[in-house]
C-alpha cells in the first residue's frame, strides 16, 4: 500500500456542538528536558497537545511541524505521532486525552499508549480531521487538523485548569467539571476563529506578563503594575484582564504555582525548600496553597505519573 494525498482522503469525522458529550481521560504538564523525545507511537483515544514555552518539532503520520509557543497538535486514535524537544530551548507542553463523547471512568482510565512506526512511502494517512459543527451553518464548523496557532498566552490558562483538576482527588462533580471545562476550551478555539476585531496584546501587557513571570518566586506585590507602566495598577489590571482573560494576580499565581510543580517534578528538593524558594511561608502554608490550586497536596503530585 503506497501513501496517500489529502484529495485521496474520505470526508472527515464529524459531530455536532450539540452532540458534544466529552471526556477527559488524562491531562498533564510537563517541562521536557533538552533533547527529549516521545514516540513515535499511537494512542487509542484522541489528544491535544499544547504547546506553552519553547521549542521544537512534531511528526503526525511522518509530516514534520515546527512545534512553537502557541502550537496546538491534534491526533485521533492509531494515528502516529513524535515530538523532539529542543537541546537549547526545550518546550514546555500540556497533554490532554480525551474522547468526544463518552462516560468518565476515573482517574487513569482509558489511557493506551504502543510505540509504533509510520513510512511516508508506503504506509496510507489516516484522516486526522474532526469538524464540529451544527447542520445547515457552515460558519459554525470547527475544523480540528494535525495543528494550529492559538495565542499560548490565552489558552495556556485554559489547559493549566483542566490538568489542575484532572489531579483532584476522585469527586462525584469531577467529571462534570472535566467535561465543562474542555467544552469551554473547544468553544474558546473556534469563538477565536471569529474574534479577530479582538482587542490584541499590547507590548505594554505582555512586558507586564513576562515581567510578572520572571518575578514569581517573590511575593506578589500589586505596585508593580505601577511602577512598569505610566498608569494607575487600577487601568493597566483592566487592560491586562481584557487582553489576556486573567487577572494580573491570577496570571502570577499561575505561574507561581507552576514553579512549584517544576520543582516538585525534577528536583529532590524537600517541602521547606520549595516552600523558602517561591516565598510561600511554612509548609503547612504552602501545601494549603497547592492543594487549593492543584487539587492535589505536593507530596502526591510529586509521585504522581510524569508522562504526556
Amino acid at each position: 500500500m503506497c501513501g496517500n494525498s489529502p484529495a485521496d482522503l474520505p470526508p472527515p469525522r464529524t459531530i455536532a456542538w450539540d452532540a458534544l458529550q466529552p471526556v477527559v481521560w488524562y491531562a498533564n504538564r510537563m517541562q521536557c528536558p533538552p533533547g527529549f523525545v516521545f514516540g513515535p507511537r499511537v494512542i487509542d483515544e484522541h489528544q491535544f497537545i499544547l504547546v506553552a514555552d519553547g521549542l521544537g518539532s512534531a511528526w503526525i503520520q511522518g509530516e514534520r511541524y515546527d512545534a512553537v509557543p502557541g502550537s496546538l497538535f491534534y491526533y485521533g486514535p492509531e494515528t502516529v505521532h513524535r515530538f523532539e524537544a529542543d537541546r537549547e530551548r526545550p518546550f514546555l507542553l500540556y497533554g490532554l486525552h480525551f474522547s468526544w463523547t463518552g462516560e468518565y471512568a476515573g482517574t487513569g482510565a482509558g489511557i493506551s499508549i504502543r510505540e509504533a512506526s509510520f513510512d511516508p512511502a508506503t504506509d496510507a494517512k489516516r484522516d486526522n480531521r474532526m469538524v464540529v459543527g451544527s447542520p445547515g451553518r457552515p460558519e459554525d464548523d470547527l475544523t480540528i487538523g494535525d495543528v494550529r496557532e492559538l495565542p499560548a498566552e490565552r489558552f495556556e490558562p485554559l489547559f493549566a485548569r483542566i490538568a489542575e483538576c484532572y489531579r483532584m482527588e476522585d469527586r462525584g462533580f469531577k467529571a462534570s467539571l472535566l467535561r465543562g471545562l474542555l467544552l469551554e476550551l473547544i468553544a474558546s478555539i473556534k469563538q477565536g476563529e471569529r474574534r479577530e476585531g479582538r482587542q490584541p496584546i499590547s507590548p505594554l501587557v505582555a512586558g507586564i506578563a513576562e515581567r510578572l513571570a520572571r518575578r514569581a518566586r517573590e511575593r506578589y506585590d500589586r505596585r508593580w503594575l505601577g511602577e512598569w507602566s505610566a498608569y494607575h495598577p487600577d487601568y493597566i489590571a483592566r487592560q491586562f484582564r481584557a487582553q489576556l482573560g486573567v487577572t494580573p494576580y491570577d496570571y502570577f499565581m499561575a505561574r507561581k504555582l507552576q514553579l512549584a510543580k517544576d520543582l516538585l517534578a525534577h528536583t529532590e528538593l524537600p517541602l521547606l525548600a520549595i516552600a523558602a524558594e517561591l516565598e510561600a511561608g511554612s509548609i503547612h502554608n504552602f501545601t494549603k496553597w497547592f492543594k487549593q490550586l492543584a487539587g492535589v497536596p505536593p507530596g502526591k503530585f510529586r509521585g504522581g505519573s510524569r508522562f504526556i
